[in-house]
């Protein structure tokens, strides 16, 4: 069987996860995990490890899946950790990420300053959970939900080439929570 690792899947279940994880295999075949978070999603125990320290073998892993979870590691220890997923996935692997977009942040707030239209719904505001500061610092409502590193397309896509993917793709999309993000895509190269 598929071994396909869902990381940081905070509680509940969120339609785009699904959606997303579905393309890759069914929900049956993902393990769900999350340091902070005691559960289940999906009917899965959600397994308690930290994303930096992924408890598999080397070239073993088919999928790992995560979203609104690398901001929330210091920015210091992005590279090592892209990395270290790099070592879990099996040659031909595939890595999937949604991080929030630092420069729809960036225009947004400004457009908010302006007193401009922003082009969101849910993110109309600048304080509070539907605010946007909270995309760039998380809800800060407890030690996980902090946000400690930001991306844009140039600086998600140099990463993950310096640590070793291929095939990057990362598309500027906005995703369910009405909220402009990063969704990048690509795969530990094959063996030869």
């Amino acid at each position: 069987m598929a071994i396909r690792l869902y990381l940081g899947c905070s509680s509940g279940t969120h339609i785009q996860h699904q959606e997303m994880m579905e393309r890759y295999g069914p929900l049956e075949e993902w393990e769900p995990s999350d340091k902070y978070v005691i559960g289940q999603v999906y009917g899965k125990d959600i397994q308690q490890y930290d994303a930096m320290a992924v408890p598999y073998a080397d070239d073993t892993v088919d999928t790992i899946y995560n979203s609104h979870l690398l901001e929330h590691l210091p920015h210091v220890v992005v590279p090592a950790t892209l990395k270290h997923w790099h070592d879990k996935l099996k040659p031909g692997g595939e890595l999937i990420i949604n991080v929030p977009d630092l420069e729809w942040l960036c225009v947004q707030t400004l457009r908010y300053c302006r007193g401009e239209a922003i082009e969101s719904q849910h993110y109309n505001k600048l304080w509070g959970e539907e605010g946007l500061l909270h995309g760039f610092y998380g809800s800060q409502s407890h030690a996980g939900e902090y946000h400690k590193s930001g991306y844009t397309k140039d600086t998600l896509q140099a990463l993950l080439a310096a640590a070793g993917f291929v095939d990057i793709d990362v598309q500027q999309v906005v995703e369910a929570h009405d909220m402009g993000v990063l969704l990048a895509t690509c795969r530990k190269h094959e063996r030869r």
